[in-house]
């Protein structure tokens, strides 16, 4: 596989080259040949020279973003994102040096057309060498061999992962130092020491991991794969998913963790409200004749007002009052002991049990997300007597206050919402804070509008 590995990397370049090279000429082709009011044939030929500077940062932002690096999973969708984004990076940092240093000398109509065409042809120049990769791992070509070594359930979850539908050319090798504990039907490997074994099966990578319990076992088994050259070894860490995207540091070389690791800065939050201003002020006015159509059915259907207000909490354990048509009769309360709706919940109007599968009965938040307590993507609100219930029951609960409540958010997304584990919708709100991007949660509004909407546990 090395030499396999060095010629797909060679390939990936060079057609990320190419693209980015066709793309840039042709910008300057249709501009200065085709749409009327072209520049002088001086400004055509400095446009021609500044390929080589466009090619480089290019190449400088698509290897930056991780897109030469190797990886067991390959998404088309993170792969196109990742794309997107080192053009744009690219893109700006182009027209930042155009603008101090040849000012006026170069079309700015060529450099747009250059921004399409680039995120096109890459995007279906990556395309193309996807479909090949994939053909190859049929014909057995390129595949990547894997060495697990230790036991326990993240290994075992590790290994179980691997078949997804997206994880393609893997060979597990075996499991070496397994401990009595075979994961699966994987094969078990013997030998004095992991290099002995790794000098034997050739794999590309070696994937450690051990339950808490066996530390000094991990601790050695680490001591022998650090000197491994040509393998790549990575360990697999007792921590929660959530802890994905926390950075280690360092106080005078003593590693730090940081647990609660979720701030956002000024700029981000600038931008984070922005786009919540913005979206949510289309958002109401695309939606204002729907909004009252379904206000009237409301009226009409049931007696009691049309929007139902109640108290929730949000960023820094403030306390607003959340905007909701009303799907409850009036008649029947929940109760002194405040909790979720159920299946076939008989406190549930005929058109609200319709309106709360569709989530249409949270649209009027949209007002709150305008007003600022809300904001469109985050953990998803609780009232007060739930958040002080569960900041005592479940460790990690008070951390995603660090973020306004949200609409939708990345648990809702993925299927947890309504009466599932409240522990893996934290799981998923806290993974959530850790790793939030502006792309984040554009791809999480997208979501919402595929998949985040209708959902089997809104009750």
């Amino acid at each position: 596989m090395k030499h396999g590995k060095r010629s797909l990397l060679a390939l990936r370049v060079v057609t990320d080259i190419i693209a980015v090279t066709a793309s840039w000429l042709l910008a300057g082709y249709l501009r200065f040949n085709v749409i009327p009011g072209a520049g002088s044939y001086s400004s055509f030929i400095l446009f021609v020279e500044l390929a080589v500077v466009v090619v480089v940062f290019n190449i400088f932002f698509i290897s930056r973003n991780g897109l030469y690096t190797e990886t067991l999973e390959h998404s088309w969708r993170k792969e196109t994102t990742a794309m997107v984004v080192s053009t744009f990076e690219a893109f700006l940092l182009l027209v930042v040096m155009l603008y101090f240093l040849f000012l006026g000398k170069i079309t700015r109509i060529a450099i747009g057309l250059h921004l399409i065409l680039s995120v096109i042809f890459l995007v279906v120049g990556r395309t193309i060498i996807s479909n090949y990769v994939k053909r190859a791992y049929v014909k057995g070509r390129y595949t990547r061999k894997i060495l697990l070594v230790g036991f326990g359930e993240n290994l075992a979850n590790f290994e179980r992962n691997l078949y997804s539908e997206t994880v393609k050319g893997i060979t597990v090798v075996g499991q070496y130092d397994g401990g009595g504990n075979p994961i699966g039907q994987t094969a078990q490997l013997e030998g004095a020491h992991l290099r002995d074994v790794v000098a034997e099966y050739t794999p590309d990578m070696v994937v450690i991991g051990y339950p808490p319990a066996e530390q000094d076992r991990q601790r050695t088994m680490i001591g022998q794969a650090v000197d491994l050259l040509n393998e790549r070894v990575v360990m697999l860490p007792n921590i929660p998913e959530s802890y994905i995207g926390t950075k280690i540091s360092d106080f005078r070389w003593t590693p730090m963790f940081t647990l609660n690791a979720a701030d956002m800065g000024v700029f981000q939050r600038i931008v984070k409200r922005s786009f919540d201003i913005i979206a949510s002020s289309c958002g109401l006015l695309i939606l204002s004749p729907i909004l009252a159509i379904i206000a009237l059915i409301v009226k009409l259907t049931s007696p009691g007002p049309v929007i139902f207000k109640q108290q929730r909490v949000t960023r820094d354990e403030e306390i607003f009052t959340m905007y909701k048509f009303r799907t409850m009769r009036t008649d029947m309360s929940e109760g002194d002991t405040a909790r979720w709706t159920v299946e076939d919940d008989p406190r549930v109007t005929k058109i609200g049990k319709f309106m709360r599968k569709t989530s249409i009965d949270e649209l009027p938040q949209l007002f709150n997300v305008l007003g600022g307590s809300m904001s469109l993507v985050g953990p998803r609100p609780e009232r007060p007597e739930l958040v002080e219930r569960f900041n005592d029951e479940i460790p990690g609960y008070r951390l995603r206050h660090r973020f306004k409540a949200g609409i939708s958010g990345w648990a809702q997304v993925n299927g947890w919402r309504g009466n599932t584990s409240l522990e893996r919708r934290i799981e998923f709100d806290l993974y959530y804070i850790r790793n939030w991007s502006l792309l984040f949660d554009l791809k999480i509004v997208l979501f919402t509008f595929f998949k985040g909407f209708v959902n089997e546990n809104a009750y």
